[in-house]
């Protein structure tokens, strides 16, 4: 089984400042970073290091080409991704002492993606396969379509939440897997057991993975609904938490762990991840997740 992630691959740009802009305000900048970022490339790293096989699908300008290396570095086939005369998208992330932060996103080459490179792209796969989209890229629903045609295993993480995720054909999805925000604008509800209720007969025989931050996550197919407590940590930075479990929870079911082992595995990732500041540099190793789980039975 092969896994593609088709989604989107950021440049992350961090200011330190010593206190947010107000409107009109110049200010001299206390630090400056550049990391690797965008839902897809985090992802993707994620379902690699869980130890599957994954191809990354995605633009990037001349300007993103360290992204492509750290992917490569991660274990992440990037024959796919295409270069393009476009800028890389990118955010421009401003953060004060107490880390409190605004953004910027510009997409970039993320939503220049066209049909054809979508159909390219789903040449190299087959029935069975898995692929892992975001909603940071355009051409998602086309995707969806065209995957399920041809067999593969749709798994959609909702997220950023747009108004057309309310029209989409969910039923053409095997998993669905977003957060308590996410889960409530979509089906309307705000009781965790009705969104949940709601978002399983969308689906139709897909399941539904909701994460609850702190307070664990659901899976729930309609038949069988399994809940998972969190480990308790100590939270530096949850940046890299949710897509650290998606990678981690999606590479455990397709392996055969049961929804409940699948919930326990992926929360162990995510626990390691908070527990360190940044996104794709956070997310443990293999290794990593089985001595944490071995430390807390």
């Amino acid at each position: 089984m092969k896994a593609l992630v088709f989604g989107s691959l950021n440049i992350d740009k961090v200011y330190s400042l010593n206190h947010l802009p107000e409107k009109g305000e110049t200010l001299s900048c206390a630090g400056y970073e550049i990391h690797v970022g965008g839902k897809g490339l985090n992802q993707s790293v994620s379902l690699s290091n869980s130890g599957a096989d994954v191809y990354m699908a995605g633009q990037i300008g001349s300007d993103g080409i360290f992204l492509k290396e750290y992917l490569e570095k991660s274990g992440v086939n990037t024959s796919l991704i295409k270069i393009t005369d476009d800028f890389s998208g990118h955010a421009v992330i401003e953060v004060d002492p107490d880390g409190q932060n605004q953004m910027i996103l510009f997409p970039g080459a993320n939503r220049e993606i066209t049909p054809d490179y979508c159909d390219s792209v789903l040449e190299n796969f087959s029935a069975g396969d898995l692929i892992l989209m975001q909603y940071e890229t355009s051409q998602v629903e086309y995707m969806i379509e065209k995957a399920h045609e041809k067999g593969l295993v749709v798994a959609l993480n909702p997220s950023p939440y747009v108004d057309k995720l309310k029209e989409i054909d969910y039923s053409k999805i095997d998993y669905l897997i977003l957060n308590e925000s996410e889960g409530q604008s979509i089906s309307g509800e705000t009781d965790n057991d009705k969104v949940v209720k709601v978002l399983c007969s969308k689906l139709g025989n897909g399941a539904v993975i909701f994460t609850l931050g702190g307070s664990g996550a659901i899976f729930s197919d309609g038949k069988e609904t399994v809940k998972a407590p969190a480990f308790m940590v100590n939270a530096v930075d949850t940046t890299g938490a949710g897509d650290t479990f998606t990678g981690y929870v999606l590479n455990s079911l397709m392996n055969g762990k049961s929804p409940s082992q699948a919930l326990r595995f992926a929360s162990a990732a995510s626990a390691i991840a908070v527990t360190k500041p940044g996104a794709a540099e956070t997310i443990p190793t293999l290794e990593q997740v089985n001595k944490f789980l071995a430390d807390n039975k």
